[in-house]
């Protein structure tokens, strides 16, 4: 407790006697003491924080990658099967056409 002489001086203004104030300082000073954060509890809390950090990334570009790679295929195929509905068009209307074409000739000779 970095003002405990300030604190002492208080309590005695006060009417506290010294000893009551010294006991009071202590008892704090005992209480806050295991709550405290130092330099060094800050320092390997950082340092876990970066591991850990370092490891979340890791999994985010796995993660990432593989979500390319689904996305990859999932283009492909429906790259693939918006051709084969265009082939399937295709031949459709070549198949309408050729009907048309037909019915047509038949038309003719029969006039």
């Amino acid at each position: 407790m970095n003002n405990a002489l300030k604190y002492v001086k208080i309590l005695e203004g006060t009417g506290i006697t010294r000893e009551q104030a010294e006991a009071h300082v202590q008892i704090i000073s005992d209480i806050l003491e295991g709550d405290l954060v130092t330099k060094q509890d800050l320092l390997n809390s950082e340092g876990s924080l970066k591991v850990g950090l370092r490891h979340l990334e890791t999994k985010l570009d796995t993660s990432s990658d593989r979500l390319d790679k689904k996305i990859d295929s999932f283009a492909e195929r429906l790259e693939h099967k918006i051709l084969q509905s265009e082939y399937r068009s295709t031949i459709k209307l070549g198949s309408i056409v050729t009907v048309v074409i037909a019915a047509a000739t038949a038309v003719i000779k029969f006039l």
